[in-house]
């Protein structure tokens, strides 16, 4: 899996700050609109901006919907793209399994499959099964939108996704979670590591400190342990109680 961040609110913009500076003004045109009033957020310092974006982290978030960012995520399961395109807020462009040749297309195993040999083994015989079934069609002349039909969830795809900050910090709160499938979550860790790297002044969006509860989080971590939070109900329904608690998950 390979997260990359394509486009982004200023790419290429000479001050490092743009977005920053369009998100406070965006703020501020709920007090008063005029000409200047970006350019004078524009050639504010980091410092000047600092107040503004610290007030703006804590309250409505509709402004936070001007600063967008454009990722390319390779190499991920068809089982993931399901549960992401989900996020109605967000745009996407999917590599389409109707005209794509998936003869040589990797699938994903599981980490609680390869870590167990019976599992393993009938694994790697089904989706042996399933690509020499998918070649023998291809021969026989069906059409790849036709032969997809065989192909399992857990194909390897790549999509393109455009997300403001608004929804990137609710998947932050929702997906990088102890409920989420993992690949969910590694995603998401993909993603913000590409945002911080260009916009370290979002970190306190994505991750307020009136939220966070860090020595929780490792004991029902250590509590999960190798399982799943559906493995374990009394954790789950702990985990939803702290997610209702934090208003992360609706």
């Amino acid at each position: 899996m390979k997260v990359s961040l394509i486009n982004y609110t200023g790419f290429g913009h000479p001050n490092p700050m743009f977005a920053a500076a369009l998100l406070a003004y965006t703020k501020n045109t709920r007090l008063e609109q005029g000409e200047d009033g970006f350019a004078k957020f524009l050639a504010m310092s980091p410092e000047e901006l600092k107040p503004h974006l610290e007030y703006i982290a804590g309250t409505l978030r509709s402004s936070w919907e001007f600063v967008d960012f454009q990722f390319q995520i390779n190499g991920v399961t068809r089982a993931f793209t399901h549960q992401f395109v989900r996020t109605r807020t967000a745009s996407y462009a999917q590599q389409a399994q109707r005209v794509v040749d998936l003869s040589g297309v990797g699938v994903q195993m599981p980490e609680t499959v390869a870590n167990n040999p019976t599992a393993r083994q009938a694994w790697e015989a089904a989706v042996m099964i399933i690509k020499d079934a998918y070649k023998e069609m291809q021969d026989a002349g069906i059409p790849n939108q036709d032969c997809r039909g065989i192909v399992p969830t857990n194909i390897l795809t790549n999509i393109t996704a455009k997300i403001n900050l608004r929804t990137l910090a609710d998947l932050v709160g929702k997906r990088q979670n102890l409920r989420a499938q993992g690949e969910y979550a590694d995603v998401v860790r993909g993603m913000v590591a590409c945002v911080l790297d260009v916009m370290p002044w979002v970190e306190p969006f994505l991750y307020p400190d009136r939220l966070a509860t860090p020595a929780l989080d490792k004991m029902l971590r250590d509590a999960l342990g190798d399982s799943g939070p559906l493995d374990k109900p009394e954790v789950n329904e702990a985990l939803k109680e702290l997610d209702k608690l934090k208003g992360t998950w609706g």
